[in-house]
C-alpha cells in the first residue's frame, strides 16, 4: 500500500514537472518573440532616422556596434557595443570583436560607413535597410516596380541601357547564392582590343568575384552558340521559322529577327503559373544535328515577386538573409516561387510515335539583357518533312526575340581572357587583381560606379574571327527601402514561399493591376534618373 502511494506521488510530480516545463517553454517562446519584435522595432520603426550597425552571426547571435573598425589584417571587426543571444537577451556589453568568418550578414543604414576606405569586406556582407533614397518617387508610389539590376555590361562604349549586352548573375541575391553566369555578347570581331564597360545602375551593392571573356575562334560564315551547360557549339546556317502560332495568333513576325520586337503575353489574372503553348515549324533542312537557337529574357514578373518577398520580411529582412546564409532549408525555400513559375520547356513532335518529346528546358533570370542560347536537337529522329516544336512556358513571364534552327558541326573550346586594364569613372582604390580568380577577393561597386575593362585578344590568321562571351561570377545585395519595411507580413511571406494558392492568387491580381505600366516604371526608376 505504501509503495502504491509512493508511485502515485511520483506520477503527480512527473505531471507537474511536465506542465511547468511546457509552460516555461511557451513563456520562453512568447518572450523570445516579444524581445525579437521590440529589438527590431527599436531599430527600424521607432527611430528609423537613427543610425545602426547590426551584425548577424552565424550562430544566431546578434550584435549592435557603435564606432567600429577593422583590424590591420582586415579579418576581424571590433568596437563598442552589445551582444545579444538568439532570444535577444544581452549576454555581453562593452568592447567586442568578431572574426569576419563568423559573420553571416551585416545590416545597417550607414552607407558612408561601409563605403569608407578599406571596408570592401564589410560592404560585401552588408544589406542597407530602412533607407530613404532622395528622389526615389517612383519607388515610393510603386514599390514593386522599382528598378533593380545586377551588373550590366556594354561593348565598345555603348550606353543605351535597354541595349545592354549582358547582365550578370541575376539570381544571386546573397553571398551563399553566388554563381557564375555566361552570356553571349552577340558580337564577332577580329580586333585585338575589346573594351567592355561594367555599370552599377541600381540601388544595390555588387560584388564581382571573377570576370573574363570566353573567345571562340571561328570563320566569318560560322555561328557559335552555347547551351545551358556552357558548352560551345560551332554551327552552320541559320533558318527562320516557317510557321509560328500561339493559339490562333500568328507570331512569326515577332521571332524571325534579332531586334527589340519581342513576343510576350500577359499573365493570367488569377494564376501566375498558368501556361501557354507556342507551336513552331521549320521546313525540312539538311541538318544532320539540328539545334534550336533562342534569344529571350524575362519580363518583370520575377522582379515584382522578389520585391514583394523583401517587403514581407519587413524589419526582419536582415534576420532572413542571415538565415539564407546559415540554413539550407530557408535557402531552398527562397527558390520555390521561381520553381513554381517554371522553365521554358522545349518539345519536338516525334512523328514515329506521334507524341511530343521533351528535349530541353531553359531558365535565365533577368529582365534586361537578352540571353542567346542553343538547345541541341541531336536526339531527334530523321525528319522527312518538317520539324515541329512546341514551347511550353508561363504566361507573362518570358519575352521571345528570336527562334531559329541551325546545324551543329561540333563542340569547340573557348579561350579564357582576363582584362589587362581597368579604369574607374570615380576615384577608386580597387585593383584589377580582385576579378582574376574565383576566391575571397571581390570588386565591390555601388550605385553610379562604372569600370571600363580592356581585353587583349590573341591575333588570328586566315581571316578568322572571335565570337565573344562574357563570364561573370558574384552576387549582389539589395538596398531595402523604408517603405518596403512598412509592409511587413511574415505569415504571408511563409505562404508565398510555400506556394500557397490563396496568396499566389492575391499576387496575380496585384501584378495584373500594374502589369500594363510596370515596364515604363521600371526603366524610369533606374539610378541615373533618381539623383
Amino acid at each position: 500500500m505504501k509503495s502504491k502511494h509512493a508511485f502515485s506521488f511520483v506520477i503527480v510530480v512527473i505531471i507537474l514537472w511536465i506542465t511547468i516545463y511546457s509552460c516555461s517553454k511557451i513563456y520562453i517562446k512568447h518572450d523570445f518573440r516579444k524581445n525579437y519584435r521590440t529589438f527590431n522595432d527599436t531599430l527600424h520603426v521607432n527611430i528609423p532616422d537613427s543610425s545602426f550597425f547590426k551584425i548577424h552571426l552565424k550562430n544566431g547571435d546578434v550584435s549592435l556596434l557603435g564606432d567600429w573598425k577593422l583590424n590591420s589584417d582586415k579579418d576581424t571587426i571590433y568596437g563598442e557595443g552589445k551582444l545579444f543571444d538568439f532570444n535577444r537577451n544581452i549576454i555581453s556589453e562593452g568592447k567586442l570583436s568578431f572574426p569576419l568568418d563568423d559573420i553571416a550578414i551585416v545590416e545597417t543604414n550607414q552607407f558612408d560607413a561601409i563605403k569608407g576606405k578599406d571596408k570592401e569586406k564589410i560592404a560585401a556582407l552588408s544589406i542597407l535597410t530602412g533607407i530613404n533614397i532622395l528622389g526615389d518617387v517612383i519607388c515610393i508610389t510603386n514599390p514593386k516596380a522599382c528598378f533593380g539590376s545586377c551588373p550590366t555590361f556594354y561593348l565598345n562604349n555603348a550606353s543605351v541601357f535597354q541595349s545592354a549586352h549582358a547582365e550578370g548573375f541575376s539570381s544571386s541575391i546573397s553571398p551563399s547564392l553566388e554563381k557564375q553566369d555566361l552570356d553571349a555578347l552577340r558580337y564577332s570581331t577580329s580586333s585585338e582590343i575589346i573594351n567592355i564597360t561594367m555599370k552599377n545602375e541600381a540601388y544595390e551593392t555588387h560584388m564581382i568575384n571573377e570576370l573574363f571573356i570566353q573567345a571562340v575562334p571561328k570563320h566569318p560564315t560560322d555561328y557559335v552558340f552555347h547551351d545551358k551547360s556552357n558548352i560551345f557549339y560551332r554551327c552552320k546556317n541559320l533558318i527562320n521559322v516557317t510557321n509560328a502560332k500561339e493559339g490562333d495568333k500568328d507570331i512569326s513576325s515577332f521571332i524571325n529577327n534579332f531586334d527589340d520586337f519581342e513576343y510576350f503575353s500577359s499573365t493570367n489574372s488569377s494564376d501566375l503559373s498558368a501556361k501557354e503553348e507556342i507551336y513552331i515549324e521549320f521546313d525540312k533542312a539538311a541538318f544532320k544535328n539540328p539545334g534550336l537557337v533562342i534569344n529571350f529574357r524575362q519580363t518583370l514578373l520575377t522582379t515584382f515577386l522578389l520585391y514583394n518577398g523583401l517587403s514581407y520580411m519587413g524589419n526582419e529582412v536582415g534576420d532572413y538573409f542571415a538565415k539564407i546564409e546559415t540554413n539550407d532549408q530557408i535557402k531552398k525555400h527562397i527558390s520555390n516561387p521561381f520553381n513554381y513559375l517554371g522553365k521554358i520547356k522545349l518539345l519536338y513532335l516525334d512523328t514515329k510515335i506521334n507524341n511530343w518529346t521533351l528535349f530541353d528546358e531553359l531558365y535565365e533570370t533577368g529582365p534586361i539583357a537578352k540571353n542567346l542560347m542553343i538547345a541541341p536537337l541531336t536526339e531527334i529522329p530523321d525528319i522527312k518533312n518538317k520539324i515541329k516544336i512546341k514551347i511550353e512556358m508561363t504566361k507573362g513571364l518570358w519575352r521571345l526575340d528570336y527562334l531559329g534552327l541551325t546545324s551543329i558541326q561540333d563542340s569547340i573550346t573557348a579561350i579564357s581572357i582576363y582584362p589587362d586594364q581597368m579604369i574607374a569613372n570615380k576615384k577608386d582604390k580597387n585593383t584589377i587583381d580582385a576579378i582574376f580568380n574565383d576566391d575571397n577577393n571581390y570588386l565591390v561597386t555601388f550605385p553610379g560606379d562604372e569600370y571600363e575593362f580592356k581585353f587583349r585578344l590573341p591575333k588570328l590568321s586566315d581571316n578568322r574571327q572571335y565570337e565573344l562571351f562574357l563570364s561573370s561570377k558574384g552576387y549582389y545585395l539589395e538596398w531595402i527601402r523604408q517603405n518596403w519595411i512598412e509592409n511587413k507580413n511574415l505569415p504571408k511571406l511563409k505562404k508565398m514561399l510555400l506556394n500557397d494558392e490563396k496568396v499566389w492568387t492575391e499576387l496575380a491580381k496585384e501584378f495584373k493591376e500594374i502589369e500594363p505600366d510596370i515596364e515604363q516604371l521600371f526603366w524610369s526608376s533606374k539610378y541615373e534618373n533618381c539623383n
